[in-house]
């Protein structure tokens, strides 16, 4: 994810450069080494952040993980969870979370991007067909969310996902550690999911950021959407549509906000 969002393209001649190579990370670990973890791992690296907050101008908080819809989810850890999400946004903070890879069932947003203060970011490869055939259009989450804008008696579930982008065979940062005779695997690796297209999105943000950072969250979550390229498919499964970011920046420069 670091790759993709911020890598500097070095051992591929800026070939696999990331989206803005000039921001700074702050990255925490809250899945194993097989990429497995917990929503209570999950909020305890929320809780690192807070504290991560009082030290460093956080602006962007990436999420690239999913949690399955599942009764067995602690209805005092999602409340949790979604009071953290609260208080990064009123702190200014965007949150940019993975919508999931569990489409293309409709209400299979993950909870965590279902929530109203997060960017919930589907994929779309336009006319890209992976290995095997795979596109987004065989994984990405579909919405409505499982939470509603005011209450389930009067109103209805959220709109989801919020914006699409590329997620299939993304190509970024191999960790590169000895293989089998001693050789050294190849620095680059291509992974396919939403977890790959949400930081392309959290790197458009970081350009936008870059440029005017006394954008607020409100201000920049509009210019993300308005300058989204409309697909012609239902919101449930485009959101606003797909991420232009040259189109971002041309808004964000005619002084949009």
């Amino acid at each position: 994810m670091c790759g993709i969002l911020a890598g500097n393209g070095k051992l591929s001649d800026t070939k696999y450069r990331g989206i803005a190579p000039q921001c700074s990370i702050l990255c925490g670990k809250v899945l194993d080494e097989k990429g497995a973890g917990s929503l209570r791992n999950l909020l305890m690296g929320l809780e690192w952040t807070t504290e991560m907050m009082k030290i460093y101008p956080v602006r962007i908080l990436n999420i690239s993980i999913e949690i399955e819809q599942t009764a067995a989810l602690k209805p005092d850890e999602v409340a949790l969870l979604h009071k953290y999400l609260e208080y990064f946004w009123s702190s200014n903070v965007m949150i940019v979370a993975a919508a999931g890879n569990k489409g293309p069932e409709p209400m299979s947003i993950s909870p965590i991007s279902e929530s109203v203060e997060c960017i919930c970011v589907g994929c779309n490869d336009g006319d890209y067909v992976g290995a095997g055939g795979r596109t987004c259009a065989t994984y990405s989450a579909r919405g409505p969310a499982n939470v509603y804008d005011v209450n389930p008696a009067k109103g209805n579930p959220l709109k989801k996902p919020d914006i699409v982008a590329p997620g299939t065979d993304i190509v970024s940062c191999c960790n590169r550690v000895y293989g089998r005779n001693n050789r050294w695997r190849q620095p680059y690796i291509a992974k396919s999911g939403t977890s790959m297209a949400t930081p392309i999105v959290s790197g458009a943000l970081a350009l936008c950021l870059q440029k005017y950072p006394q954008i607020t969250n409100t201000q920049l979550k509009r210019v993300l959407l308005s300058s989204s390229r409309d697909l012609g498919q239902n919101w449930n499964v485009q959101g606003a549509g797909m991420l232009q970011i040259d189109k971002m920046l041309e808004n964000i420069n005619k002084k949009y906000i």
